[in-house]
């Protein structure tokens, strides 16, 4: 026989179209969300590796001040490699953007085609699609180089600067002020005769050596240059290379941090739906009774009362997958490719986002509503027929004396209803985080660069291959410079530390205490913050290059915000460098150096912080509209199906009071204002708590971002959460004043013993 109360399934959903329907609007908008942003991750990082496999993406690189001549070739070739000339040339587009130009690859790190074609003539050449992007290049426009006006033919992206950063040191990517691009044979060698970098990028026959075994080899290469008179000027492995490791690492971090959203808001909807069942079943609670006692089994009411959330669960996931993957995959890939440089991309059908999205909402769904609901039904026949609903277990009277009738009457409320109320709690809190997520990141970038900027304690620093003195008209500060490494363990990567051996009394940083004892070292806040350092702790540096490590003991912690460095004296770190005591290889200086940029390894001034700002901004900024729009949808919903259930549930106490001469204003008053004091609480501590887990959870986020940014929410952002909450309910409750305007006084007839 079937349940009859199946056939009720349509009426119930009717009765309740409102609430169904605005958690099946959240439900969808979340699943297409979650459904068209996993789907473009896990393309894209197919679509990186199968690039990376076929363009014959190198296993590493060094530079030399030289080309190599055909011996040191044969020697670094003995090592169970290939190497290839991958030189490039640096040219200038205006004061602060640059084009890195290589010819055309045939070999290695080979470039693909995203729209137009390869150049094959003299004076054409083909932009990386990022940096044309950004700056507003456009096929069978020019681009002027080294003077001339060269004609743009195609855009390309190459696998081995997914990631467009200008110097490995850098933390960030920069395709406004960076780009690169190909030209022919003929075009480059014009190039060439300005400057040259003689780069050679090598490939292992192995294709599955350990980044330890790829390291090892890069030495080895390093040995035979330095052993036939070879200067190098960089070496990396593919890994230590950010241009080609960034985005593989950076692919699929933010997954976590998405799922685990959505995840909680699928629990916040669960609780909802079993919320409404609740007040469902204390409906029909005589007819359950009724049935029970006829021999009807628990489990069989609790099917029941499941079926519904499952099948609007079931709806949900497949027109929100439908969304995800014919509406939004545009929208979040433009995001990616906003910030990388891949090939055309081609959204596939991702099994394990299809698990994601729909599986575990239906398991969320049924294991959640099958114990809350198996627990409401455990009650006797008996106290069903009874409308005896509540009394699970004896619960101790709480005698409220003090305060007007109308505040203790109010209390009531809320204690009687601080399931519901507790859930509104809840989805407020979250809802206050996604908004808070959305608003937080433009003052988090904009107090960041602000703090960067401050930091900078130099116009120009300048670091050089070799020592280079200056004219006597020129005034600057020497230094000694380095860059070491350290473990990170919570990400498992090692962090680029700059060594600045100082002055001990420099111009520039006379505000850094630096230690006389050279196995002490003072290092940057940011550095501190990073690593969870103090004064006192002990920190182990590795030389890449050399592969030896350095023990320091913390001697200060310096309020330095723009990036991670040590400070030692220049005596000291030319000690530790095995240099001559007058050893300098960098200045400091307030005004442009004129030093030949043959001997410039790397120039850093304030306004590359601030294109780092630039970037930032682009990143992120794309988030904000989304972040913003799911925020205010998920505060509508939750406050109005949960204050629709509170006063669905007291729509009988309401019409007793009706019949005894309350007027609508004061049952207002009784009921409404309990829930507004509830949002009003809610909304006031959402601030704070929403501060304090972003702060958490976006150290979990920028874990594996070589730099340290701490989360900055300004007072007037603590005001619109609660100017925003107050808004949305105050439609809320305007919507909810009309449903007790409708309650009819017929109620208090109804049997309610």
């Amino acid at each position: 026989m079937r349940n009859p109360l199946n056939r009720s399934l349509w009426r119930e959903f009717k009765q309740n179209l409102a609430r169904y329907l605005a958690i099946m609007v959240v439900m969808v908008l979340m699943i297409s969300v979650v459904s068209g942003f996993l789907s473009v991750v896990y393309s894209s990082k197919d679509l990186l590796y199968k690039n990376q496999d076929e363009c014959n993406v190198e296993n590493g690189q060094f530079a030399v001040t030289q080309t190599l001549n055909k011996d040191t070739k044969d020697k670094i070739e003995d090592l169970d490699l290939s190497l290839y000339e991958n030189f490039y040339s640096e040219q200038d587009v205006n004061d602060d953007t640059m084009v890195r130009v290589y010819k055309t690859r045939k070999d290695v790190n080979i470039q693909s085609i995203y729209e137009g074609r390869l150049p094959n003539k003299e004076n054409e050449i083909a932009l990386d699609r990022l940096f044309a992007e950004k700056n507003n290049y456009k096929i069978g426009k020019t681009i002027k180089l080294n003077k001339k006006n060269i004609k743009i033919v195609g855009t390309i992206a190459v696998p081995d600067y997914t990631s467009l950063i200008e110097k490995n040191s850098d933390l960030m990517m920069d395709a406004i002020h960076f780009g690169i691009a190909i030209v022919n044979q003929d075009t480059f060698d014009n190039f060439k005769k300005d400057n040259v970098t003689y780069n050679y990028s090598y490939v292992l026959d192995k294709k599955d050596v350990t980044d330890k075994q790829n390291y090892d080899k890069l030495n080895d290469i390093r040995d035979i240059c330095t052993e036939n008179g070879y200067m190098l000027t960089n070496m990396m492995t593919a890994e230590m290379n950010q241009c080609i490791s960034f985005l593989p690492n950076d692919m699929g971090g933010d997954i976590p941090m998405i799922e685990t959203l959505f995840y909680i808001i699928l629990v916040i909807l669960a609780f909802i739906f079993v919320v409404i069942s609740e007040t469902i079943i204390e409906d029909q609670s005589t007819v359950i009774g009724t049935l029970l006692a006829s021999g009807y089994t628990k489990n069989e009411l609790t099917r029941h009362y499941m079926a519904l959330p499952i099948i609007i669960t079931f709806l949900s996931a497949v027109i929100g997958n439908i969304a995800g993957y014919t509406l939004l995959p545009t929208y979040f890939t433009n995001l990616y490719y906003g910030s990388y440089c891949l090939p055309p991309l081609e959204v596939k059908f991702i099994p394990s986002a299809f698990i994601s999205t729909t599986i575990v909402p239906l398991i969320f769904m049924i294991v959640i509503n099958y114990l809350m609901l198996s627990r409401k039904l455990k009650m006797a026949p008996i106290r069903f027929l009874r409308r005896d609903t509540h009394k699970n277990k004896v619960r101790k009277h709480i005698n409220l004396k003090h305060g007007s009738f109308f505040r203790r009457f109010q209390i009531r409320v809320i204690l009687q209803n601080k399931g519901s109320y507790f859930t509104l709690f809840v989805g407020i809190i979250f809802a206050s985080f996604i908004f808070v997520f959305g608003l937080i990141m433009q003052p988090t970038i904009d107090k960041y660069m602000e703090i960067t900027k401050d930091s900078v304690k130099t116009e120009y620093q300048y670091v050089l291959k070799a020592p280079v003195e200056l004219k006597k008209s020129q005034k600057a500060e020497k230094l000694t410079f380095t860059s070491l490494e350290t473990y990170y363990e919570p990400a498992n990567m090692n962090l680029d530390i700059s060594f600045y051996g100082l002055e001990n009394d420099s111009k520039y940083y006379g505000d850094v205490s630096l230690p006389k004892d050279k196995d002490e070292v003072t290092i940057s806040y940011d550095f501190a913050q990073k690593m969870g350092l103090k004064k006192g702790d002990t920190v182990t540096f590795t030389n890449t290059y050399t592969e030896k490590d350095y023990k320091f003991k913390v001697y200060d912690i310096y309020d330095y915000r723009a990036g991670f460095s040590a400070y030692l004296t220049r005596e000291n770190l030319n000690k530790i460098l095995k240099e001559d005591e007058n050893y300098y290889n960098g200045y400091l200086s307030n005004k442009k150096l004129d030093i030949d940029e043959e001997y410039i390894q790397s120039k850093i001034t304030k306004n590359d912080v601030a294109k780092i700002g630039e970037q930032m901004t682009e990143s992120f900024g794309q988030m904000i509209p989304i972040m913003t729009s799911v925020s205010i949808i998920i505060y509508l919903v939750v406050m109005y199906i949960l204050t629709k259930l509170v006063i669905d549930r007291n729509s009988g106490n309401m019409s007793f009071l009706k019949v005894m001469g309350y007027d609508d204003k004061e049952i207002k008053k009784l009921y409404l204002n309990a829930t507004t004091i509830v949002v009003l609480v809610s909304l006031i501590v959402s601030a704070p708590l929403s501060y304090f887990t972003m702060d958490k959870l976006m150290k979990f986020a920028f874990m594996r971002f070589a730099g340290y940014i701490e989360i900055y929410m300004p007072y007037y952002l603590y005001a619109l959460v609660l100017v925003l909450g107050l808004l949305v309910y105050s439609i809320v409750s305007f919507i909810i004043n009309k449903t007790i305007q409708r309650i009819d006084l017929g109620e208090a007839l109804k049997d309610t013993e």
